[in-house]
């Protein structure tokens, strides 16, 4: 089984992409990193929460214990009214249930010390490498094309996003489908809102619920100075081109936030204030789904797609990147178990070690796959219902379409329970 781990290819140095790729190297198997934009291409400017699953694998990756000190760690989650009233105060203060508190850190902070940890590891990442497509996938290898040349791999993994192209290859009939929702967010300083309310301290992680819809934020940093502020909306456009027009222009990404700016209470509407002065730092976040995949690898099992490539989840679900964290980590060890398991010969045309990679990696994408459609029916339920404008919020729980599938229980997220799961795959 090693000659699947003789030269592992990974299309995408995103937090994915290298997530397995460390995964990888921490276990000695060789991989090469192919990232299609420059080396200075810059990543979304904002902040991502990492959440006790996805911290689990950071640790055991090693990553924690590098950026621990450049993260905001919220405690409590507060909504608010219009008067600024506290309706409702959460506390996510984790580490005692789930071994782990919360911790927010810049996006690019992490990619950073990920690529700086590959290249500590003497993994090459090739910058400007466009992924163009299969030439060969057989049970002996796979060799694709990168920009004009032809790569060579014992087994390739992409985790080249949400339009993935490697997946064009693996299902050609499948593609992500825009919601009809979409989340604007901006930055701005906490000292520049003009705070209607200066005696009490400023929540640094709050939402408020209006008739004109939510508005929620967190900070940015250890600090708590600088925070990102969003709302979203249904926003009717569907195309990709759209979407894209749509980022490009800050006045009508703006328009979200001061479509009905006299609806807001006070300090919604100073903080909207603060948002406009920066507007060009305002950004799209739209709500995407994706039909479920057929198969998350190809038929010889010589190439595998992880993250938004295989299933997409939309940001207000906080779970985009943890969940790629977990794909990367649970088929790391699932690679490294698989090619410690006795080696035994077949008697049909496809050998006794290749039926086994393919039956794994089936048991593996039914169980990741479970996952991701629970914290769908999650998100829909809980946080997505909880940024609707008031009446929109109303009406869905009149009408019963608001499960409460889990309530404030979230082990079922939080857990650790990759390494359990992945021996389970080899017993039986």
């Amino acid at each position: 089984m090693d000659t699947y781990l003789d030269s592992v290819a990974v299309i995408g140095a995103g937090l994915g992409g290298c997530a397995i790729a460390l995964a990888l190297s921490q276990k000695h198997i060789p991989v090469t990193v192919y990232e299609a934009r420059p080396a200075s291409a810059l990543s979304m400017q904002s902040g991502v929460l990492l959440t006790p699953n996805g911290l689990h694998v950071l640790d055991q990756l090693g990553v924690l214990p590098r950026i621990r000190d450049r993260c905001y760690i919220p405690t409590h989650r507060v909504f608010k009214n219009d008067n600024d009233e506290i309706t409702k105060k959460d506390s996510i203060d984790s580490e005692e249930k789930y071994g782990y508190a919360n911790h927010r850190i810049w996006r690019h902070f992490l990619l950073a010390e990920m690529r700086l940890m590959l290249e500590e590891r003497s993994v090459p990442i090739h910058f400007d490498s466009k992924f163009n497509g299969v030439v060969s996938d057989t049970p002996h290898g796979v060799v694709f094309q990168i920009n004009d040349t032809t790569q060579p791999a014992s087994l390739l993994i992409a985790s080249d996003g949400i339009y993935s192209a490697v997946r064009k290859y693996l299902a050609p009939d499948i593609h992500p489908s825009y919601t009809g929702i979409t989340a604007v967010a901006g930055h701005a300083r906490f000292d520049e809102i003009d705070w209607p309310d200066k005696t009490h301290p400023i929540d640094r992680n709050a939402t408020f619920q209006s008739k004109a819809g939510a508005i929620f934020y967190i900070a940015e940093d250890p600090a708590g100075e600088e925070a990102m502020f969003a709302t979203q909306a249904h926003f009717p456009e569907q195309s990709r081109q759209d979407l894209e027009n749509l980022q490009a222009s800050p006045e009508r990404m703006l328009g979200f936030f001061t479509e009905r700016y006299a609806e807001w209470g006070e300090t919604a509407r100073r903080i909207i204030d603060a948002v406009e002065r920066r507007k060009e730092s305002l950004f799209i976040w739209p709500f995407m789904r994706m039909p479920a995949l057929p198969r998350w690898f190809s038929e010889t099992g010589r190439i595998v797609l992880v993250g938004d490539g295989a299933h997409a989840l939309p940001p207000s679900s906080a779970q985009g990147v943890n969940q790629a964290l977990e794909d990367a980590w649970s088929l790391g060890l699932l690679l490294d178990t698989l090619r410690q398991q006795p080696q035994t010969k077949g008697t049909d045309e496809v050998e006794a070690p290749e039926r086994l990679l393919l039956e794994v990696l089936g048991r593996w994408q039914k169980w990741r796959q479970g996952k991701i459609d629970e914290i769908f029916e999650w998100t829909e339920n809980t946080t997505n219902v909880g940024r609707l404008a008031e009446g929109e919020r109303r009406k869905l729980v009149e009408e019963g379409r608001v499960r409460d599938s889990h309530g404030d229980e979230m082990g079922w997220l939080f857990l650790p329970g990759i390494e359990k799961g992945v021996r389970g795959f080899f017993e039986g």
